[in-house]
Formats: C-alpha cells, sequence, structure tokens
C-alpha cells in the first residue's frame, strides 16, 4: 500500500464546535508548507527569507521591521533573513531617512529572478487546493478572504 503524501484531514475538522480559526490554520499549513520544502530543497530558501523576499518584492523599501509586523513573524527570524539575501546579493539594504537605526529593504535583479522562479510554485499549489470548488465559490471565497484580510477596524492589533 502506497502511502498518501500527506494526511487526511482529522475529522475533528467537521465538528461543529471546531474554531475557523484552525481550519483556516490547518489548510493554510497544507497549502504553504509543501512549497517551503521544495524551494528550500530547490532554491535553498528558507521561510522567512521568502517571507522577506515577497514582501520586499509587493513593498519596495519595507525595513524588516514593517515585515515583522506584517506577518507577525519573530524580530529575529526576519533579521537573519535579511542577512542572508543581502549576503547572497538578492537585497540591498538602503539608509531610512526616518530612522538611522532601520534600513530600508530592496530586491535586487538576482532578488526579483528568484521572486519569479519561486512564485509559480505557490500559483501551482493554490490552484490544486482551489481546485475543489466551483469557479463561483472560488470567486466567493477570494472576496471573502479579501474582506477578512483587508479590513480596516483595528481587529488585527500587532501581537
Amino acid at each position: 500500500m502506497q502511502d498518501k503524501p500527506y494526511p487526511a484531514p482529522p475529522s475533528v475538522l467537521e465538528a461543529n464546535e471546531v474554531l475557523t480559526a484552525y481550519r483556516l490554520s490547518w489548510v493554510a499549513n497544507f497549502l504553504s508548507g509543501p512549497i517551503y520544502k521544495e524551494i528550500e530543497a530547490r532554491h535553498g530558501l528558507s521561510r522567512p527569507e521568502f517571507i522577506v523576499l515577497f514582501n520586499c518584492h509587493h513593498r519596495p523599501g519595507s525595513t524588516a521591521r514593517d515585515i515583522c509586523l506584517a506577518t507577525g513573524r519573530p524580530k529575529n527570524s526576519i533579521s537573519r533573513a535579511v542577512l542572508v539575501l543581502a549576503r547572497d546579493g538578492r537585497l540591498v539594504q538602503q539608509p531610512n531617512p526616518e530612522d538611522a537605526r532601520q534600513k530600508r529593504l530592496v530586491l535586487t535583479a538576482a532578488g526579483e529572478a528568484l521572486y519569479a522562479a519561486v512564485i509559480p510554485l505557490f500559483k501551482q499549489r493554490e490552484r490544486e487546493m482551489l481546485s475543489v470548488l466551483t469557479d463561483e465559490e472560488r470567486t466567493s471565497f477570494e472576496v471573502l478572504l479579501a474582506k477578512l484580510a483587508l479590513r480596516s477596524d483595528g481587529w488585527a492589533e500587532v501581537f
């Protein structure tokens, strides 16, 4: 008998009293976990390094602090990722005129090329995850997820 590549969802996910946050976390872990393993094997890129790469691609000039606040990731792992990416020539640290203690982070051409190489892996995995939904369900899911993620009422305070 061949092992399944991923475990079947625990029956607890079907229980009415299960928190939505638990279900979201479970789906997110199985969406991204295999990809992080693959990009580390293929490109030597760790999860925190990808997080920095992703944030710098979408928000050039972000600081490490900005990335920590946006992602809830620990300062030490983001700082280490910034150092690795800078050492490898994938980003540059520029002076921050607003705060001399912080550096603005900008991807180099090598960083942008790495981003372009790994993002299709995420997109493919996402297509696989969403393939159980109809087009209408997928559209609704994306609208609802965006509505939750883009709230501006202060519910997502930094923790």
